[in-house]
């Protein structure tokens, strides 16, 4: 195990052996949603922001178009693709690239763990302060959330109850959850890295997502708790079909897969994808309007910039920026609608001008973020990692290992075969399997043991 004072020496992004690339796609994928809330999506005073800031709308001649509007339009006029929803993609395939790593030798109570303590208390806090900017714009005034909507947001149960969102960013994390969900399963049975399982996986999902999601309320009928929870669990499974395209590529940029197995399984799973956006619950009769051609041009769009990305690889600068904005891409995506379109209003109002209110609320949603990393999600995660660092929670087996059928096929052609690391990402160290990506300190060490043989020359590192 490295000394701690050699942690703190070493190059940003190489501190827990992250992968820098996707490291920076993430932060990248947080400043476009940033982009759309407050270029885009703030324009829509009646419609959107008031429903759940409870401001009072600021007439759009007050809130000029720009280059920058014009620049976000196009692609939504001209190609279908909303560059918001593409960021959302990049997530997705974010998620399925970097959960197998946090499935690596560990039990799977350990992975619940580490999911929950990830997840949930970031997320209480942001809608703590949400509610707290809510109460303000609306004091002296009925308080407009019920508990049961601030119950079924912070269980993230919320759609599912038939009630409204206290903040509607919160809508793709039930779909990581089911992802999550299914994922254990495929790694618990040592499955995630078979080709023909994973495509065989999103078949599965898309057809359940049809059979559930395509449903419609019964006429002069209020929908019950069973419509929703049937029609959201049906839209959910037919987006978590794409992630499965960043498992993909998990298993490309570790060598398991050669680059013909996951062009065909990422060909597959995208065919897979577009028949579950174009024919589930994204387009009439289901919805007033067609949105499934725009969820799947959209999340095409998030996939080729997040091979791009890959591509690129290591050949993007390592900066403290770049690593501070990958570190707080969660915490941004929790506080930058609500939050952040209440400070823009109020900015707004106060300077009297648009564009001067613009990179001062950036600023301070930027900020809150990083408070809400440093002062929670960072902590808990360390509460995570030491909790999950005692023996019990280390399995001696992997999803990872070699199959027993190719390793007798390996050593009849080849003694001593390892799989082929992909030539382009050979240079970079493979990171810690639990904490890869996350960018958070040297903290406990994580009780990973061995790590296999294709990580066995390095040495352990800390989560």
């Amino acid at each position: 195990m490295p000394a701690e004072g050699t942690a703190t020496a070493q190059k940003t992004g190489e501190r827990q052996r992250i992968v820098w690339w996707a490291h920076v796609a993430r932060g990248s994928a947080a400043i476009v949603v940033l982009f759309a809330r407050f270029m885009y999506e703030f324009r829509e005073q009646k419609d959107l922001v008031k429903p759940f800031t409870f401001i009072t709308p600021i007439p759009l001649a007050d809130l000029p178009t720009t280059f920058a509007y014009n620049i976000y339009v196009w692609p939504r006029d001209h190609l279908n693709v909303d560059p918001g929803t593409a960021a959302v993609g990049m997530f997705f395939m974010l998620s399925g690239f970097v959960i197998p790593f946090a499935l690596e030798r560990r039990t799977m109570s350990a992975f619940g763990i580490r999911r929950v303590l990830r997840v949930y208390p970031t997320l209480w806090v942001a809608t703590a302060v949400s509610l707290f900017v809510i109460w303000i714009t609306t004091h002296g005034s009925t308080f407009p959330i019920e508990r049961a909507q601030v119950i079924t947001s912070g269980t993230l149960v919320a759609q599912y109850g038939g009630k409204n969102w206290i903040d509607p960013s919160y809508w793709t994390i039930p779909i990581e959850e089911l992802f999550y969900l299914t994922a254990a399963v495929l790694a618990a049975t040592r499955l995630l890295r078979r080709p023909a399982v994973l495509v065989g996986t999103a078949g599965l999902v898309c057809a359940v997502s049809l059979a559930l999601g395509r449903v419609l309320p019964t006429p002069g009928q209020v929908p019950d708790v069973w419509f929703w929870t049937r029609f959201y669990l049906g839209r959910n499974l037919g987006f978590m079909v794409f992630i499965y395209v960043g498992v993909a590529l998990h298993m490309l940029y570790r060598g398991f897969w050669s680059r013909r197995t996951f062009v065909i399984v990422t060909a597959c799973v995208i065919v897979i994808s577009a028949i579950a956006l174009h024919h589930g619950a994204f387009n009439p009769p289901f919805l007033p309007d067609d949105q499934g051609a725009t969820y799947f041009n959209s999340f095409l769009a998030g996939f080729a910039i997040f091979m791009l990305f890959y591509w690129i690889g290591n050949r993007i600068p390592t900066t403290a920026p770049l690593q501070i904005l990958g570190d707080i891409s969660y915490p941004v995506y929790l506080t930058v609608t609500v939050i952040g379109w209440t400070i823009l209003a109020w900015l707004t109002r106060s300077f009297g001008s648009y564009f001067l209110a613009l990179p001062v609320a950036a600023a301070a949603v930027l900020f809150i973020a990083y408070l809400l990393h440093r002062l929670v999600e960072k902590p808990t995660y360390a509460l995570a990692q030491k909790i999950t660092a005692k023996p019990r929670f280390r399995s001696d087996r992997s999803w990872s290992d070699e199959p027993k059928a190719r390793r007798r096929r390996a050593r009849r052609i080849r003694p001593g075969y390892v799989p082929e690391l992909d030539p382009d990402r050979a240079p970079e160290a493979l990171p810690e399997p639990a904490s890869a990506m996350l960018g958070f300190d040297t903290t406990a060490p994580d009780g990973n043991g061995d790590l296999g043989a294709a990580e066995q020359s390095e040495p352990e590192p800390t989560g």
